[in-house]
This record gives structure tokens, C-alpha cells and sequence, in this order.
């Protein structure tokens, strides 16, 4: 079995924190970036995990591969020409072509943060030996809203829409999927049949939602249910409250502290220096300097300088001066 796990797109959302950072390697934690929660499970039950990357960014991957001594290689989604293949699925398309993978495969979303094993998962998909989604009730209108929403028969999916205006239900599907060795075909297959449409190439190659919205209807496919958590960290949202739920607790590694108060859900980094400050519900990076100010839900990029503000939901960027 392999896996792909999908780490190159630029998280527009979270800039400017990742306007130089994947965000599968943002911290989440004090010794574990995003992306290391997904494989280290997959390390156990994959023989190979491929981290699926732009240019930018695989430099990076490669030096977390080789710091945390895990079995991945990192691959360069190449588009030399615009007549390549777009988007997320078509970064797949590529790679399966590319790679030549011949075998059961899993696919994940490189910002996934989940509590279900992944073992669990697979056990599942073992037995249905066909292709699987995992899926998640977020409980929350607006939020099926920017994701998939599966209709379900038992844990067969009967029915799945990409990014509905009107969800039927909360019942989301997140970016974890299986498909056994004589389904990978259907990647090739989806394209195939796409291109004889006049839906545009970036968008039935974009998200991988769009796969299973087309493949159920093509093949049995499977739900894989979970309680617990799950966040996409793609929003400073939903990057502060992964940490509030994974880490349960503040962090502080501020060089120097005068002053100051330090609430909950906080993550502090090395070489901060806080002075007459209260810091709540935030991240503050490397080196950021915070004086006579009061942040809250917020994320302070490494080298800022920050003096007599009032912050609150912001997202700052490195060697910010206000």
C-alpha cells in the first residue's frame, strides 16, 4: 500500500504566515509539525508515503523527512506548460502516471488534523475492499458549506455534493481517501470522462471531492464514520482551535517576560520577549517583541514588533512594526 499526502498548495488563507511556509509544516505543538500527525501513523501501515509538493516548498519537506526519520519521499508537482494537468486531482493524475503506482493507495490532505487511528481506517477499507472516504459530522451549516456533503445508506455513500449552497446535512467528507489497486484506474477514468464535457479543466481536476462526487455513482463506495475532532487548518480559525484541542494547554518559550499575563491557549516560541502584555487564544512565532499590548485570537509572525495595540483576530506578518 501507498500513500499520497497533499502538500502543495499555498494556503492563500492563512497568509501572510504561509506566504513562506507550508502549512503542513506549521508548528502545531512544541515539537511536532501539522503534517507529522498524519504520518506517523502512516509509517506503520503504508510501505511508502509520498509528500506531493510545489517547487517552493520541497526543500522543506525533504529536511522534515530527514529530521523526523520518516518513510517519504517528497515529489515536485511539475507543470511546465499549461497544458498540464491543474488542480489537486490532476497533481494525483500526475503522480499515479508519473510514479507508475500500481497498488492500494491511500490519499490524505496534508492539513487534515483528525482523532480517528489510522488503522481503524484501513482495517475498514480492507473490508470493503473499495474505494472509501472518510466522513465527519461538523455540525455546522457553513462550514458543510466549503466541503463535501455525503448521503449515506448504512456507510455506503449514496449521494455526495461538492461545496453545496444548501447542505442537506452536515455530514462532511474530509480529504482521506482509499482506493483499492483495481480502482485507482478511476482517476484516469474521471479525466477521461470530464474531457469529453464542457466543464472547465480547473474544476473537475481542483478538488478531490469531485472524484468521489462522480465515482460513487461509477462504483460502491464507502463512508468511514468517526466522533472526536477534526479541523482543516487552512483558516487562522481553524489553526488556533486545532491547538486548543490537540495541545490542550499553553506553551511558553518567551525568552523574557516582564509584566505580562499568559492565558489560555497559547503558544509562545523562542525569543519572544513580552512586557507589559496579555497574550489569550494566540500564536506568537520566533523572536516577535510585544510590549504594552493586549493580543487575543490572533497569530503573530516571527520578528514583529508590536507596541501599545489592541489585537484581536489578526493575522501578523513577519518583521511587522506596529
Amino acid at each position: 500500500m501507498k500513500a499520497i499526502v497533499l502538500a502543495g498548495g499555498h494556503a492563500t488563507r492563512l497568509w501572510p504566515i504561509t506566504k513562506d511556509r507550508a502549512k503542513p509544516l506549521l508548528p502545531l505543538g512544541e515539537e511536532k509539525p501539522i503534517i507529522d500527525y498524519i504520518l506517523e501513523d502512516l509509517d506503520e501501515e503504508v510501505d511508502e508515503t509520498i509528500i506531493s509538493t510545489n517547487e517552493k516548498f520541497a526543500g522543506d519537506f525533504e529536511d522534515y523527512v530527514e529530521e523526523y526519520d520518516r518513510n517519504a519521499r517528497v515529489v515536485v508537482e511539475n507543470q511546465d506548460s499549461e497544458e498540464e494537468k491543474p488542480g489537486t486531482i490532476g497533481a494525483i493524475i500526475n503522480l499515479i502516471e508519473k510514479e507508475g503506482l500500481d497498488d492500494d493507495l491511500v490519499v490524505i490532505g496534508g492539513d487534515n488534523i483528525y482523532s480517528f487511528d489510522t488503522s481503524e481506517f484501513l482495517d475498514f477499507c480492507r473490508e470493503k475492499d473499495a474505494p472509501a472516504n472518510v466522513v465527519f459530522d461538523v455540525k455546522d451549516e457553513e462550514i458543510a458549506k466549503s466541503i463535501g456533503v455525503v448521503d449515506l445508506e448504512g456507510d455506503q455513500i449514496m449521494d455526495f455534493v461538492e461545496k453545496p449552497e444548501n447542505p442537506p446535512s452536515t455530514l462532511g467528507s474530509i480529504a482521506v481517501y482509499y482506493f483499492p489497486q483495481d480502482k485507482v484506474s478511476l482517476f484516469e477514468e474521471y479525466e477521461q470522462h470530464f474531457k469529453q464535457t464542457d466543464v472547465p479543466a480547473d474544476q473537475y481536476l481542483d478538488e478531490p471531492g469531485r472524484l468521489i462526487e462522480w465515482a460513487h455513482n461509477q462504483t460502491p463506495t464507502y463512508a468511514f464514520s468517526f466522533d472526536g475532532y477534526w479541523f482543516d487548518v487552512g483558516t487562522p480559525r481553524g489553526y488556533l482551535d486545532a491547538f486548543e484541542t490537540v495541545v490542550d494547554g499553553s506553551i511558553n518559550n518567551a525568552d523574557s517576560v516582564k509584566n505580562s499575563e499568559v492565558g489560555d491557549n497559547v503558544f509562545i516560541m523562542e525569543g519572544v520577549q513580552l512586557e507589559n502584555a496579555k497574550v489569550q487564544n494566540s500564536i506568537i512565532f520566533p523572536e516577535a517583541t510585544i510590549k504594552n499590548s493586549d493580543i487575543r485570537n490572533s497569530i503573530i509572525d516571527q520578528k514583529s514588533e508590536i507596541d501599545d495595540m489592541d489585537i484581536n483576530d489578526a493575522v501578523i506578518g513577519e518583521h511587522t512594526t506596529l
